[in-house]
């Protein structure tokens, strides 16, 4: 197993990381080698990155400017490029991507050895839940990954294949090889789909959750959504005619992947019509303030419903007791996702003016700590002091 790594200006983090990930990877079964990839890092990272000079489960691979910090596809491709000259055992090799903010245990790379070894898959994706809960924003986050994407992840697997969907994903080195990243704004989604397309398929670990940073700021969360919604238009364009009329992908599949790739251009067209909606509710309000205040509430309701049925789905598809998710969180969620996904509205008209103009730079994801402005604008009852524990990354995979 080879664990890639990129890394661009993580000197806070990545001494912990790697640290943490070598702990990790000593137990396994077979012989583990991580690749870190510093990616033209300005920020001292080289330097916090000596320490593991000279130890033979790492190799450092350093891209320079001008060739470097141009996207994560060509970051991993440089990495699989030396992993190549390591190993000729394209089928029993297995390539990982863990992001450099990621938390891994020993019993998550294990789960994944098993995946491997009990499977004919060429590719595993694990889940994602977010070790930093402590505001509104990284708490949705976490119902993101642990819900709508934990639970389409499920479907995709009985219509034929799970997707990869970035941190906590794992191939054959024959499949990373053959696709390789072209360097999309979104690479995990069009490594999947030219995974399809050349008859790879996938399997999702539903069971093991890769622990990851939210983001805990607004304006850095809309920048990241924004790379990946432009990624996701730029496959559509790319891709979406061969998935259409692709002998290899099964129906139901494809009709997911087409209408993943839509959705964003949908979603504008729905911002507008909501928008005039509320302007028609507006009226009615001061007509038949009654009538429609009912008719508000009963669509507030039934969105809130949709949204506990899926939580409540979820718990029951994780075996893990630790891994579901508790009252006050399903309340908040439950209350504040009509809310959080009005403050992604933005995100589609962003991503769609950069796509029209032909934009494409690679912005990194951004993490810290909640600014004060940002926790004051929270009711009191939506902060949260938990944070992840590391003693439960290293023992175990579970969401908490």
């Amino acid at each position: 197993m080879y664990i890639m790594m990129p890394a661009l200006n993580e000197a806070n983090e990545i001494e912990a990381t790697v640290s943490r990930l070598l702990r990790a990877m000593s137990p396994l079964p077979c012989k583990t080698t991580l690749i870190i990839i510093n990616d033209g890092s300005d920020d001292g990272t080289d330097v916090k990155l000596q320490r593991f000079v000279g130890n033979n489960r790492v190799h450092i691979l350093t891209r320079k400017l001008p060739h470097a910090r141009e996207g994560k596809g060509k970051a991993l491709n440089d990495g699989l490029k030396w992993i190549t000259t390591q190993t000729h055992d394209f089928k029993q090799t297995v390539v990982g991507v863990i992001d450099s903010d990621s938390k891994p245990s020993f019993k998550i790379l294990l789960n994944i050895f098993n995946g491997f070894t009990h499977s004919n898959y060429d590719l595993l994706q694990t889940g994602i839940s977010i070790s930093n809960i402590h505001n509104f924003l990284t708490l949705m986050q976490e119902f993101e990954f642990g819900v709508p994407n934990f639970l389409q992840q499920i479907i995709r697997m009985g219509w034929g294949s799970a997707i990869a969907s970035g941190n906590g994903q794992f191939m054959t080195l024959e499949m990373a090889t053959q696709i390789k990243w072209n360097n999309s704004l979104l690479d995990d989604l069009e490594f999947s789909i030219n995974g399809l397309l050349h008859g790879f398929n996938g399997g999702f670990l539903a069971n093991t959750f890769m622990p990851q940073e939210g983001v805990n700021q607004y304006k850095p969360l809309i920048k990241q959504r924004v790379r990946w919604c432009q990624g996701g238009m730029q496959c559509l364009k790319r891709y979406g005619k061969r998935v259409f009329f692709s002998k290899k992908i099964p129906p139901k599949l494809k009709t997911d992947l087409i209408i993943f790739m839509i959705l964003p251009f949908f979603s504008m067209l729905f911002t507008f019509s909501s928008l005039l909606a509320t302007i028609v509710m507006t009226y009615h309000l001061v007509v038949f303030p009654r009538k429609t205040m009912m008719v508000v509430g009963t669509v507030i309701l039934i969105g809130m419903l949709i949204t506990y049925l899926m939580i409540f789905l979820a718990n029951r598809l994780m075996r893990q007791p630790s891994d579901h998710f508790n009252y006050r969180d399903t309340v908040v969620m439950v209350e504040g996702n009509l809310i959080y996904s009005w403050m992604l509205t933005p995100v589609a008209f962003i991503s769609f003016y950069r796509l029209v103009t032909k934009r494409s730079d690679w912005a990194k994801t951004a993490h810290g700590r909640a600014s004060q402005s940002l926790r004051s604008a929270i009711p009191k009852r939506m902060v949260y002091g938990r944070s992840y524990k590391t003693s439960g990354a290293e023992e175990g995979s579970g969401r908490r």
